[in-house]
């Protein structure tokens, strides 16, 4: 069997490590009947029931009152309890990554060469739900954005300006650095207009230059976006494919 750094088994982890978290997720959302929050509502509104009868007693009261935020403490403060019991796992697998790459897991699957290359994003519908998931996971543990695709552009041989397709079954990020990258290098420094909306929720467009000889250019320096909503392409760059990363 391959190594665990390697895509093909990694993969697998990250989709079973999703899952896992996914299933913890929804044990904690209200709207999710049968839940372990639901029901912790539906009983907390039982005992909420009983304190409004009129003929129950002072004794009872103050008890059925006391139990009643037994309850509502507990619904309260298990997302918080629960949304930490896999950040020791996360964790881990950064330091074995480290210790084998020399290199946290984020940083090494950056899908610069295929065997770095692991598809968060557009990985078939059974890996949809668990890579989505662990992307998230990752994200609430680590406070940044995995490395991965989020929109492709193809140019013609005119200037003009595109609207990005999202990537795979699902590009959506809450907010992260970005990263323009072209299938090939160009043969001279070209100017693209990247335009969309900064994480303070203000529109930004944002000139990214890619040198000479180069296939990836950052966009801006310190932005961080939540959406990208148009591409400038100057006419020089002919026909090509441009993506939009998480960097």
């Amino acid at each position: 069997m391959a190594f665990v750094y390697s895509a093909s088994v990694f993969k697998e982890i990250a989709k079973e490590l999703g899952l896992a978290d996914q299933n913890l997720q929804d044990e904690i959302s209200s709207s999710i009947v049968g839940s372990g929050v639901s029901l912790l509502v539906t009983s907390r509104n039982r005992i909420a029931s009983s304190i409004a009868d009129t003929t129950i007693t002072n004794i009872d009261f103050d008890g059925s009152t006391t139990l009643a935020q037994v309850f509502r403490t507990k619904e309260a403060g298990i997302s918080t309890s629960l949304n930490t019991i896999y950040s020791t796992v996360i964790t881990g697998i950064d330091t074995y990554f480290t210790a084998v790459t020399s290199s946290t897991m984020r940083n090494y699957f950056d899908s610069t060469t295929a065997d770095k290359t692991l598809d968060f994003v557009s990985s078939g519908t059974a890996y949809t739900t668990g890579l989505a998931a662990f992307r998230k996971l990752y994200t609430r543990v680590k406070s940044t954005e995995l490395i991965y695709k989020l929109y492709t552009a193809t140019s013609a041989s005119a200037t003009a300006t595109i609207i990005p397709t999202a990537y795979g079954y699902s590009s959506d990020f809450t907010n992260a650095s970005l990263q323009l990258r072209l299938l090939g290098n160009v043969g001279s420094a070209t100017t693209f207009t990247v335009t969309g909306t900064l994480s303070t929720g203000s529109p930004t467009s944002i000139s990214v230059t890619v040198g000479s000889g180069t296939s990836v250019a950052n966009v801006g320096t310190t932005q961080k976006l939540t959406a990208v909503s148009a591409l400038g392409v100057p006419a020089s760059i002919g026909t090509t494919t441009i993506a939009i990363w998480t960097r």
